[in-house]
């Protein structure tokens, strides 16, 4: 697959109550971590196993944590705990299997993915992650029986559209994309990442209005996503305004800097800043 493979700390635990119930504490690391607010939700979830080394949920919580960090060893060793707690818990490992695929361990989230789903088979990150696997493996028929199974069980779960639409730019059909872009922008207008998945695919049918008109949509709604000025920046490099790409591409990267570690992008940059050269 070539464009679009898509998916402890010691803490001050100042001005946090460690006398507050676990329900709360479980609720504010929640809403710490809706805020992408990592260092304040992983204090209150360790709060939560000082209070009680057992709880498991506590611990699938700070392996998502490490997940979204890109900490991905870390969140291994608290998924695994989450599950020797309870080795019945679907998350930990659909939340495990993930995390693997990121690693490109493909035999590990291969088996957590289907352990996963053998305990729930409506678990939608493993069905994505799983679909996303056989991608990644070119099972191309596979893949796409698992996301139509994934549409059918929530028509409304944007993550679906995002991850079929990838398999399907990689293919290089670009017409299926739109469609899977369009399905995820009905299910959801709200989200900034629809519309720079669609702008993209614009940008590859090289109807580059309608791919500027969603990037700018994108960033209206979260104008502090680095990857959606990355992403115009390409566009512009491909429509020949290389000073435009190079001043996108270079405050994505000041926005978003695990970027610069992404060879696609540090090669359109280069391209476009010897272009303006």
């Amino acid at each position: 697959m070539r464009k679009f493979l898509i998916l402890v700390l010691i803490l001050s635990v100042s001005g946090i109550a460690i006398s507050q119930p676990i329900d709360t504490l479980y609720k504010k690391g929640n809403e710490a971590l809706k805020k992408n607010d990592y260092e304040t939700a992983l204090s209150y979830f360790n709060i939560i196993i000082n209070k009680n080394p057992k709880e498991a949920e506590a611990y699938n919580s700070i392996g998502f944590i490490y997940l979204m960090m890109k900490n991905y060893q870390n969140g291994i060793e608290n998924f695994n705990k989450a599950i020797e707690i309870n080795p019945n818990y679907e998350r930990a490992y659909s939340n495990r299997g993930a995390t693997y695929l990121l690693m490109n361990d493909v035999e590990n989230a291969y088996k957590d993915l289907n352990k996963a789903l053998t305990l729930d088979p409506k678990d939608m990150i493993a069905l994505n992650s799983l679909g996303t696997l056989y991608g990644y493996l070119s099972k191309i028929n596979e893949a796409l029986e698992i996301f139509n199974r994934a549409e059918e069980i929530d028509p409304m779960k944007v993550d679906t559209y995002w991850n079929r639409g990838a398999l399907y730019m990689n293919l290089d059909k670009y017409e299926e994309a739109l469609v899977d872009a369009n399905k995820a922008i009905n299910a959801n207008p709200s989200i900034a990442k629809s519309y720079y998945f669609r702008g993209t695919v614009y940008k590859y049918l090289k109807n580059y209005d309608k791919a500027m008109e969603d990037y700018k949509k994108a960033l209206d709604l979260d104008s502090s996503d680095g990857e959606i000025y990355i992403r115009r920046g390409i566009l512009y490099l491909a429509m020949g305004e290389y000073k435009k790409a190079v001043e996108d591409m270079e405050y994505g990267l000041k926005l978003k800097p695990e970027l610069k570690e992404d060879k696609t992008v540090s090669d359109f940059l280069k391209e476009a800043k010897d272009k303006l050269k």
